[in-house]
């Protein structure tokens, strides 16, 4: 199955209620990605500094967590295991340039290290 993915934001519904990771991220690139991925009828998936690669409607509580350097080799378990489960093949993950995001490259650095271990294919798009 392919899927397209894109990592979490900081912006976030501060609701103390469980919400649906769509809902509960504030972000026009997950939107777009998530708009993206309907069109093409493929799945849409998630990576959380947190919960690892989620579900767009799996329901998750309020965090604060930036995914860190030293936190990747134990996430990758994490996700290569999630990406199993969920029988992705290939995953499109989308992110903006590290250029211009310095952060967000321990959630590239996760996921091409959990698709590589659980043998998925992964194209890497950047978006602006």
């Amino acid at each position: 199955m392919i899927a397209y993915c894109t990592y979490c934001s900081a912006e976030k519904d501060h609701s103390e209620f469980p919400l649906s990771a769509i809902n509960r991220y504030k972000s026009s690139r997950i939107t777009a990605v998530y708009t993206s991925a309907n069109a093409a009828s493929v799945k849409f998936v998630i990576l959380s500094g947190k919960y690892g690669v989620i579900d767009a409607q799996h329901k998750i509580d309020y965090y604060d967590h930036l995914l860190l350097p030293s936190e990747v080799e134990k996430h990758v378990e994490l996700v290569a295991s999630q990406l199993k489960e969920m029988g992705i093949t290939k995953l499109v993950f989308y992110a903006v340039s590290v250029l211009a995001d310095p952060n967000i490259r321990p959630y590239i650095d996760c996921i091409k290290l959990g698709a590589a271990k659980n043998g998925t294919a992964i194209e890497v798009k950047e978006i602006s």
